[in-house]
């Protein structure tokens, strides 16, 4: 699974594709999400642009979302407090993942 939660916290793991045209949910793969960043690597641009995105994705303050990993690399991990909203909105998205799979 792509996320887990541990101790009331939510890790994320991303596979994240910069200088992308836009910045978008690409789909997901058993590891990992899959996420195109409109932000080039550069000076962490398509890092912040990674949380701004998966703030408004996930419905989570983007100060309540660390880097936990892959600071200069395309694998990232993120951590959050879990929520109940954060929940739903992880089971929705991975039930509208798979849908969108089998379409």
């Amino acid at each position: 699974m792509w996320y887990t939660n541990k101790n009331q916290q939510v890790i994320v793991r991303i596979l994240a594709k910069p200088n992308a045209k836009k910045t978008l949910l690409l789909g997901a793969t058993e590891q990992e999400l899959l996420i195109s960043i409109h932000a080039k690597p550069h000076h962490g641009e398509a890092n912040s642009e990674l949380i701004n995105y998966l703030a408004h994705l996930l419905q989570v303050p983007k100060t309540r979302i660390i880097l936990q990993r892959g600071e200069h690399s395309k694998h990232k991990q993120v951590l959050m407090p879990l929520t109940n909203t954060l929940e739903q909105t992880l089971k929705d998205l991975q039930i509208n993942l798979i849908h969108s799979y089998f379409r």
